[in-house]
């Protein structure tokens, strides 16, 4: 019998935390009071992640023509918002390292995630080009649910793999985890970005991403990570075939404004840019 959701989430609780310094610049960002040197200053005490963002700047994410060589610079040119998604991008992976399964290919599940954010992003750019970071964090942040499913409940997370197999033309894998848990991977992903208190945003992304018409306030970024989603499944297999891959939802094209040949360009820029952005995310 499966874990009813609030006691998965209850049992990954003390295995997966958002870090410390990502709720402070959380508050901090939301804080009128707080100035680009006090975000600095509180990235600026964890090395490691000073070096991950610097090359996230420095990365085809931004393209910037001088070398962000400080946090402060960093703050300045790209913004405080984006700097507090930046941070959630780069410390919400490592929040996982605990997370395992012999079901489940860690490296796999981040090279889709970067892949669908990187999409997300490119997307937002000819969308909604001031909620592209959103979005990017979103579409990296999109399956976390499958990571806590496949962890606290493995021997179900496989049967409804296979049930979702077995009736592909009558369930899809949401359709199918649902039938199995009684509640789907986008739910228990929204559900975690609630209880961490990330923007609303990402919740609303995260849990809504294959049903981008269930999203109240932000129905065209949660749109924008659902087309990702097929776009980061067709960077991986490398085609071009749109029937390789999970299908588009019609109501994503219709809130977003794009269409089935904007999806082929988009392919080829995330394959460009993958590798720099996986190091800068998960390198060292």
């Amino acid at each position: 019998m499966s874990l009813p959701l609030d006691e998965l989430l209850e049992q990954t609780s003390g295995l997966v935390s958002l870090p410390a310094i990502a709720i402070r610049l959380n508050e901090l960002v939301e804080d009128p009071d707080a100035g680009a040197a006090d975000i600095a200053a509180l990235v600026s005490q964890d090395p490691s992640l000073t070096l991950r963002l610097l090359k996230l700047a420095n990365s085809p994410l931004y393209g910037f023509s001088r070398t962000v060589d400080t946090i402060t610079r960093a703050v300045t040119v790209i913004g405080a918002g984006r700097i507090r998604d930046l941070v959630i991008a780069t410390t919400v992976p490592r929040a996982f390292d605990a997370v395992d399964s012999p079901l489940l290919s860690l490296e796999e599940f981040w090279r889709h995630s970067i892949y669908c954010g990187l999409a997300a992003r490119l997307l937002a750019e000819e969308v909604l080009p001031a909620r592209s970071e959103t979005v990017f964090v979103a579409g990296l942040l999109h399956d976390v649910g499958r990571l806590l499913i496949f962890n606290r409940e493995p021997d179900e997370a496989h049967e409804a793999f296979l049930l979702a197999l077995q009736k592909a033309s009558e369930l899809g894998p949401q359709a199918a985890e649902r039938q199995v848990l009684g509640y789907d991977h986008a739910e228990v992903g929204g559900e975690l970005a609630l209880r961490w208190k990330l923007p609303a945003s990402l919740q609303e992304c995260i849990r809504y991403h294959h049903d981008p018409r269930g999203a109240r306030e932000f129905p065209v970024e949660a749109a924008l990570v659902h087309i990702a989603n097929s776009v980061a499944h067709m960077a991986e297999l490398d085609t071009r075939d749109q029937r390789d891959v999970p299908p588009v939802e019609p109501e994503a094209y219709e809130l977003t404004g794009l269409r089935p040949e904007h999806l082929g360009p988009v392919v080829e820029r995330a394959q460009l840019q993958v590798v720099e952005v996986e190091s800068a995310l998960l390198g060292g």
